[in-house]
Protein backbone atom coordinates (compact mmCIF):
# COMPACT_ATOMS: atom_id res chain seq x y z
CA UNK A 1 0.00 0.00 0.00
CA UNK A 2 2.82 2.45 0.85
CA UNK A 3 4.44 1.69 -2.51
CA UNK A 4 1.17 2.47 -4.36
CA UNK A 5 0.74 5.77 -2.47
CA UNK A 6 4.33 6.73 -3.26
CA UNK A 7 3.82 6.03 -6.97
CA UNK A 8 0.64 8.14 -7.03
CA UNK A 9 2.47 11.03 -5.33
CA UNK A 10 5.30 10.93 -7.88
CA UNK A 11 2.77 10.95 -10.76
CA UNK A 12 0.96 13.99 -9.31
CA UNK A 13 4.22 15.91 -8.89
CA UNK A 14 5.13 15.13 -12.51
CA UNK A 15 1.76 16.39 -13.78
CA UNK A 16 2.04 19.62 -11.77
CA UNK A 17 5.57 20.23 -13.08
CA UNK A 18 4.46 19.83 -16.70
CA UNK A 19 1.39 22.07 -16.24
CA UNK A 20 3.62 24.85 -14.88
CA UNK A 21 5.83 24.76 -17.99
CA UNK A 22 8.78 22.91 -16.56
CA UNK A 23 11.22 21.04 -18.86
CA UNK A 24 10.87 19.57 -22.33
CA UNK A 25 10.80 21.13 -25.82
CA UNK A 26 7.15 22.17 -25.44
CA UNK A 27 8.16 25.21 -23.38
CA UNK A 28 7.21 28.53 -25.01
CA UNK A 29 10.84 29.61 -24.69
CA UNK A 30 12.31 26.45 -26.16
CA UNK A 31 14.36 26.41 -29.38
CA UNK A 32 11.83 24.21 -31.21
CA UNK A 33 8.89 26.56 -30.80
CA UNK A 34 7.26 28.27 -33.81
CA UNK A 35 6.06 31.23 -31.76
CA UNK A 36 6.31 34.49 -33.74
CA UNK A 37 8.25 37.28 -32.04
CA UNK A 38 8.67 40.94 -32.90
CA UNK A 39 11.93 40.16 -34.67
CA UNK A 40 10.11 37.71 -36.97
CA UNK A 41 7.68 40.38 -38.19
CA UNK A 42 8.78 42.09 -41.44
CA UNK A 43 9.04 45.86 -41.38
CA UNK A 44 6.28 47.46 -43.48
CA UNK A 45 6.42 51.12 -44.40
CA UNK A 46 3.60 53.07 -46.04
CA UNK A 47 4.67 56.23 -47.84
CA UNK A 48 2.74 58.27 -50.41
CA UNK A 49 0.22 55.46 -50.80
CA UNK A 50 2.70 52.62 -51.44
CA UNK A 51 3.67 49.88 -48.99
CA UNK A 52 7.35 48.94 -48.81
CA UNK A 53 9.42 46.37 -47.00
CA UNK A 54 13.12 46.59 -46.20
CA UNK A 55 16.20 44.54 -47.09
CA UNK A 56 19.58 44.46 -45.40
CA UNK A 57 22.73 44.44 -47.50
CA UNK A 58 24.93 41.33 -47.13
CA UNK A 59 27.85 43.52 -48.25
CA UNK A 60 27.60 46.65 -46.10
CA UNK A 61 24.89 45.90 -43.53
CA UNK A 62 22.93 48.95 -44.72
CA UNK A 63 19.11 48.85 -44.81
CA UNK A 64 17.30 49.71 -48.06
CA UNK A 65 13.70 49.82 -49.24
CA UNK A 66 12.95 46.52 -50.97
CA UNK A 67 11.70 48.11 -54.21
CA UNK A 68 11.80 51.27 -56.32
CA UNK A 69 9.65 54.19 -55.23
CA UNK A 70 6.09 53.62 -56.44
CA UNK A 71 6.59 49.92 -57.24
CA UNK A 72 3.72 47.54 -56.47
CA UNK A 73 5.98 44.64 -55.45
CA UNK A 74 9.52 43.32 -55.21
CA UNK A 75 10.81 42.30 -58.64
CA UNK A 76 10.29 38.72 -59.78
CA UNK A 77 12.40 39.26 -62.91
CA UNK A 78 14.41 42.12 -64.41
CA UNK A 79 11.52 42.89 -66.79
CA UNK A 80 8.70 42.58 -64.25
CA UNK A 81 6.44 45.55 -65.07
CA UNK A 82 4.79 45.49 -61.62
CA UNK A 83 8.09 46.44 -59.96
CA UNK A 84 9.20 49.27 -62.26
CA UNK A 85 7.77 52.02 -60.06
CA UNK A 86 7.72 55.74 -60.80
CA UNK A 87 9.92 57.93 -63.01
CA UNK A 88 11.30 60.97 -61.20
CA UNK A 89 13.06 64.00 -62.56
CA UNK A 90 16.18 64.57 -60.47
CA UNK A 91 15.66 66.27 -57.10
CA UNK A 92 11.93 66.71 -57.71
CA UNK A 93 9.22 65.97 -55.15
CA UNK A 94 6.26 63.59 -55.23
CA UNK A 95 3.97 65.99 -57.09
CA UNK A 96 2.33 63.86 -59.78
CA UNK A 97 4.98 64.24 -62.48
CA UNK A 98 6.52 60.88 -61.49
CA UNK A 99 3.48 58.93 -62.71
CA UNK A 100 4.31 57.35 -66.07
CA UNK A 101 1.04 58.68 -67.53
CA UNK A 102 1.30 62.26 -66.25
CA UNK A 103 0.92 65.12 -68.71
CA UNK A 104 3.85 67.02 -70.22
CA UNK A 105 4.79 70.68 -70.51
CA UNK A 106 7.69 72.67 -71.94
CA UNK A 107 7.43 75.33 -69.21
CA UNK A 108 10.18 75.08 -66.59
CA UNK A 109 9.23 75.21 -62.92
CA UNK A 110 10.26 78.33 -61.00
CA UNK A 111 10.73 76.57 -57.65
CA UNK A 112 12.10 73.18 -56.64
CA UNK A 113 9.18 72.77 -54.24
CA UNK A 114 6.47 73.70 -56.72
CA UNK A 115 3.42 71.47 -57.11
CA UNK A 116 3.26 71.26 -60.89
CA UNK A 117 2.00 67.82 -61.89
CA UNK A 118 3.34 67.74 -65.44
CA UNK A 119 6.53 66.07 -66.61
CA UNK A 120 8.70 68.93 -67.89
CA UNK A 121 10.36 68.32 -71.26
CA UNK A 122 12.74 69.88 -73.82
CA UNK A 123 15.06 71.66 -71.34
CA UNK A 124 18.09 69.96 -69.76
CA UNK A 125 16.82 70.99 -66.34
CA UNK A 126 13.20 71.02 -65.20
CA UNK A 127 13.54 74.12 -63.00
CA UNK A 128 14.89 77.60 -63.75
CA UNK A 129 16.60 78.01 -60.35
CA UNK A 130 19.18 75.94 -58.39
CA UNK A 131 21.46 75.61 -61.42
CA UNK A 132 24.14 73.69 -59.47
CA UNK A 133 21.60 71.27 -57.97
CA UNK A 134 22.78 71.88 -54.40
CA UNK A 135 19.29 72.62 -53.02
CA UNK A 136 17.82 69.57 -54.70
CA UNK A 137 20.58 67.32 -53.42
CA UNK A 138 19.69 68.53 -49.93
CA UNK A 139 16.00 67.93 -50.67
CA UNK A 140 16.55 64.31 -51.66
CA UNK A 141 18.74 63.81 -48.59
CA UNK A 142 15.95 64.67 -46.14
CA UNK A 143 14.96 61.93 -43.69
CA UNK A 144 11.85 63.51 -42.15
CA UNK A 145 9.45 62.10 -44.76
CA UNK A 146 8.84 65.48 -46.41
CA UNK A 147 10.78 64.55 -49.54
CA UNK A 148 10.38 61.47 -51.77
CA UNK A 149 11.58 58.86 -49.24
CA UNK A 150 9.85 57.63 -46.04
CA UNK A 151 10.84 58.83 -42.56
CA UNK A 152 14.43 57.77 -41.68
CA UNK A 153 15.19 57.07 -45.37
CA UNK A 154 16.76 59.19 -48.13
CA UNK A 155 17.81 58.81 -51.77
CA UNK A 156 21.05 56.82 -51.94
CA UNK A 157 24.32 58.45 -53.02
CA UNK A 158 26.53 57.28 -55.87
CA UNK A 159 29.12 55.81 -53.47
CA UNK A 160 26.43 53.89 -51.58
CA UNK A 161 25.26 52.25 -54.79
CA UNK A 162 28.85 51.52 -55.82
CA UNK A 163 29.45 49.68 -52.56
CA UNK A 164 26.49 47.37 -53.23
CA UNK A 165 27.01 46.82 -56.98
CA UNK A 166 30.78 46.39 -57.02
CA UNK A 167 30.69 43.15 -59.08
CA UNK A 168 27.68 43.93 -61.30
CA UNK A 169 28.34 43.87 -65.03
CA UNK A 170 24.86 43.89 -66.62
CA UNK A 171 21.10 43.93 -65.98
CA UNK A 172 21.10 40.27 -64.88
CA UNK A 173 23.62 41.09 -62.14
CA UNK A 174 21.55 44.11 -61.11
CA UNK A 175 18.48 41.91 -60.70
CA UNK A 176 20.40 39.08 -58.97
CA UNK A 177 21.69 41.60 -56.43
CA UNK A 178 19.83 41.69 -53.10
CA UNK A 179 18.27 44.99 -54.25
CA UNK A 180 16.48 43.20 -57.13
CA UNK A 181 16.93 46.15 -59.48
CA UNK A 182 14.64 46.06 -62.55
CA UNK A 183 15.23 47.22 -66.10
CA UNK A 184 12.43 49.75 -65.82
CA UNK A 185 13.44 51.92 -68.77
CA UNK A 186 13.49 55.71 -68.89
CA UNK A 187 11.10 58.58 -69.51
CA UNK A 188 12.82 60.77 -72.09
CA UNK A 189 13.29 64.47 -71.40
CA UNK A 190 12.97 65.23 -75.11
CA UNK A 191 9.40 63.95 -75.44
CA UNK A 192 8.11 62.51 -72.16
CA UNK A 193 7.71 59.06 -73.72
CA UNK A 194 8.73 55.83 -71.99
CA UNK A 195 11.42 53.81 -73.74
CA UNK A 196 13.66 50.80 -73.06
CA UNK A 197 11.20 49.19 -70.63
CA UNK A 198 12.37 45.68 -69.81
CA UNK A 199 15.72 46.14 -71.55
CA UNK A 200 17.67 48.72 -69.52
CA UNK A 201 17.46 50.43 -66.17
CA UNK A 202 18.65 53.77 -64.82
CA UNK A 203 18.38 54.85 -61.18
CA UNK A 204 18.98 58.34 -59.86
CA UNK A 205 21.36 58.96 -56.97
CA UNK A 206 21.42 62.12 -54.84
CA UNK A 207 24.96 62.84 -56.07
CA UNK A 208 25.71 65.45 -58.74
CA UNK A 209 28.23 67.40 -60.75
CA UNK A 210 27.81 71.16 -61.26
CA UNK A 211 25.46 70.71 -64.22
CA UNK A 212 24.34 67.06 -64.24
CA UNK A 213 23.50 64.30 -61.75
CA UNK A 214 24.72 60.74 -61.27
CA UNK A 215 22.78 57.63 -62.24
CA UNK A 216 23.25 53.88 -62.09
CA UNK A 217 22.89 52.41 -65.60
CA UNK A 218 22.61 48.78 -66.70
CA UNK A 219 21.55 46.89 -69.83
CA UNK A 220 22.21 43.46 -71.34
CA UNK A 221 25.96 44.05 -71.59
CA UNK A 222 26.90 46.86 -69.23
CA UNK A 223 26.62 48.24 -65.71
CA UNK A 224 27.90 51.79 -65.51
CA UNK A 225 27.89 54.95 -63.39
CA UNK A 226 26.94 57.95 -65.54
CA UNK A 227 25.96 61.62 -65.34
CA UNK A 228 22.70 62.69 -67.00
CA UNK A 229 20.58 65.80 -67.54
CA UNK A 230 18.18 66.39 -64.68
CA UNK A 231 15.01 66.37 -66.78
CA UNK A 232 15.26 62.65 -67.53
CA UNK A 233 12.74 60.40 -65.75
CA UNK A 234 14.44 57.57 -63.85
CA UNK A 235 13.74 55.18 -60.99
CA UNK A 236 14.59 56.05 -57.38
CA UNK A 237 15.65 53.77 -54.49
CA UNK A 238 15.92 54.86 -50.84
CA UNK A 239 18.42 53.86 -48.16
CA UNK A 240 18.05 54.13 -44.40
CA UNK A 241 20.07 57.01 -42.99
Amino acid sequence: MKTIIKMIAIALISLLFTACGGGGSNSTTGADTNTTTDTDTPTLIIHNGTTYGTVTSPHTGRVWLDRNLGAARVCESFDDVACFGDYYQWGRNFDGHQDSTSGITIVQATSISGRESEFIIKSEDWVSVDSTGSARSVNWSKTDGSSVCPVDFRVATLSEFQAELVNSQNRDDAFSNFLKLPSSGIRKFSSGTLVKKGTQGEIWTSSRTSVRSHVIYFDANNALFLSEVRTQGYSVRCIKN
